[in-house]
């Protein structure tokens, strides 16, 4: 059933796909992706996800080869889930807690949007 696509991905060892949101929603969950399709390189939230954590990696359509080399290295690594549970963490530690820092904003409305207009770096205090 398409309603429980994310507790099938959670326990995947990795996901070959062609979907952006399919391999921002497995990097999420640190389970390593790999996106078949010609839009590697083009979509930031990817681009971080690939270049600064290395939980998902985009391989255009014309470098089949490429795939098959990358799910043979994936394939390679020791303790696959760890590795990738470490860089989910490590992610995650970057980012702020957005629920609390809604909470936040919608409790405090609207001296919160004045904070956030003048001082922008507020938000990294919700992590």
């Amino acid at each position: 059933p398409v309603d429980l696509i994310h507790h099938i991905m959670a326990f995947a060892s990795f996901l070959v796909c062609d979907s952006q949101s399919m391999a921002v929603e497995a990097a999420v969950l640190g389970v390593p992706s790999i996106r078949f399709n010609d839009f590697a390189g083009k979509i930031s939230v990817l681009e971080e996800l690939e270049h600064k954590y290395e939980l998902t990696y985009g391989i255009k359509t014309d470098l089949s080869e490429r795939l098959f080399e990358k799910i043979n290295e994936l394939l390679a690594i020791q303790n696959l889930r760890e590795e990738f549970q470490f860089r989910r963490r490590k992610m995650l530690a970057d980012k702020i807690d957005v629920t609390a820092f809604l909470v936040w904003f919608i409790e405090n409305y609207p001296k919160s949007k004045e904070i956030m207009k003048t001082n922008p770096d507020y938000q990294y205090r919700f992590k």
